[in-house]
């Protein structure tokens, strides 16, 4: 039932003679909306069950109370105007004000006051619009609150609608495209950039536009006045799109700077272990050389020795100055590479001595990789000098594998006559085993020696980075 209607079947009741006047009460008892009789200057004379209960006030607490003393202060004066006039048979326009609870607090009444000067009444009806009120107090927050994240956010943004006309666009970007949001909002996006049209940018945002799927891209701008590096996030939204997008130029220049810096420093530690390699294999055509001036084995077996040794180390750098990657190196092929090599230099028929190989690619840093390669070239040197005399056959094998936790497992075993017993103690082992057992301990491996039917080593140990771990 609205207000007026109300108010017709209340003016109507006050017609009618006194006795039948109480006819009005249930009406006026019973309505859900807040009724309340006043004198013509506000001072309150009956109100409905329903005006009580919504400000929880008693009701001999109401009467003779105005109603201007029951509003929020910031409201006073807006009411007081209003039933200024009631005196004058001027009704009080719709207005929503704050009214004082019994608990303090306030609750929003939208209210109106019918003044009838023959009776010295006015009536006034009103609803509870906290609510709404609060709803609208949230949008309005809710508002601001993106305004200011709009105009806050370190992006550049604009908003264009999907006729591609901007409207709305935040100081950053005005700053970004150095014009005034004045002269950019209502105007078409492509008549602001025409020399866009077509390039990444474009189809970038025609694709969000069709697809309603939200795209990323840092591409570079290459016209003036922009000119620069842009990282662009586009998102769907009701009717157009939302473009965030931002200056990467200084981190892109700095990108790449230190890629030239990373290139150049690749390309000098290549030269380096190239240099390294010539340099190591000098050494050994050195000691090639000088074994010509001698006859005597056991000195032409030494130099051999740390000739093989060398080339162990120059075989390495070799990899190294081959590989992608200078922070590890693949164990698997060096070793495999290196026990080749010697059975070459050794000049070792196949079909007398075997190799046998079962090896994993296992990346390890360069200090793991020397000890592993001197290790392996003196076990398998020892073995092809030692282990098949007098055209005995066999074969060597040579196992890496991956285990569990991190851990490595390294084998160098053969089939040959294996040691004699005491070939192993401290003061008859060669220089060899001894190295060994030092190159072991670098590497912090466990080693285990088995002597049956040939000979047979095992080394456990981790890489360093998976002990730093």
């Amino acid at each position: 039932m609205s207000w007026q209607s109300i108010l017709i079947a209340i003016t109507n009741a006050l017609q009618r003679p006194f006795h039948r006047r109480r006819l009005v009460d249930p009406f006026f008892a019973l309505s859900f909306d807040l009724l309340c009789v006043t004198a013509l200057d506000g001072a309150i004379r009956r109100v409905n069950p329903a005006f009580i209960a919504t400000l929880g006030y008693r009701q001999q607490d109401l009467l003779d109370r105005n109603l201007v003393d029951l509003q929020h202060p910031a409201d006073c004066a807006a009411a007081a105007a209003a039933i200024a006039g009631l005196a004058r048979g001027i009704p009080t326009p719709p207005m929503e004000t704050r009214f004082r609870c019994a608990s303090g607090a306030y609750t929003w009444l939208a209210w109106t006051c019918t003044p009838f000067p023959s009776a010295g009444r006015a009536y006034t009806v009103a609803h509870d619009r906290t609510n709404h009120q609060l709803d609208a107090e949230s949008v309005r927050q809710s508002e601001a609150l993106h305004d200011g994240i709009f105009e806050s956010t370190s992006d550049a943004v604009f908003k264009v609608d999907r006729e591609w006309r901007l409207t709305r666009v935040n100081h950053h970007a005005e700053r970004l495209w150095m014009r005034h949001r004045e002269d950019l909002l209502g105007r078409g996006l492509w008549e602001l950039f025409p020399e866009a049209v077509g390039g990444p940018f474009y189809s970038l945002f025609q694709e969000v536009m069709s697809s309603g799927v939200a795209a990323y891209m840092e591409e570079f701008y290459p016209y003036p006045p922009l000119a620069r590096w842009l990282q662009v996030n586009v998102y769907p939204r009701p009717g157009g799109l939302a473009v965030y997008f931002r200056d990467i130029t200084e981190r892109r220049l700095a990108a790449e700077r230190i890629e030239r810096i990373l290139q150049e420093k690749e390309v000098l530690l290549r030269e380096v272990h190239h240099r390294v390699k010539n340099n190591l294999q000098v050494i050994c055509s050195m000691l090639r050389l000088q074994e010509r001036h001698f006859s005597d084995d056991k000195l032409l077996r030494a130099l051999r020795d740390c000739r093989e040794r060398v080339m162990a180390m120059a075989m390495l750098h070799d990899q190294l100055h081959r590989a992608k990657d200078f922070s590890n190196i693949n164990l698997g092929e060096y070793l495999k590479n290196l026990t080749a090599s010697l059975f070459c230099s050794y000049g070792v028929n196949s079909s007398d001595v075997a190799l046998r190989t079962d090896v994993e690619d296992i990346p390890v840093t360069v200090d793991t990789a020397i000890p592993c390669g001197l290790i392996v070239n003196e076990l398998v040197s020892n073995s092809l000098r030692h282990a098949f005399p007098d055209g005995r056959k066999g074969a060597i094998w040579l196992g890496l594998h991956a285990a569990a936790g991190g851990r490595i497992e390294l084998t160098v075993a053969d089939d040959g006559r294996g040691f004699f017993a005491c070939a192993h103690a401290t003061r008859t082992r060669s220089l060899g085993l001894w190295l060994v057992d030092l190159l072991a301990d670098q590497i912090g491996a466990v080693a285990e020696r088995s002597n049956g039917d040939g000979t047979r080593y095992l080394f456990v140990f981790q890489d360093q980075i998976a002990r730093a771990q």
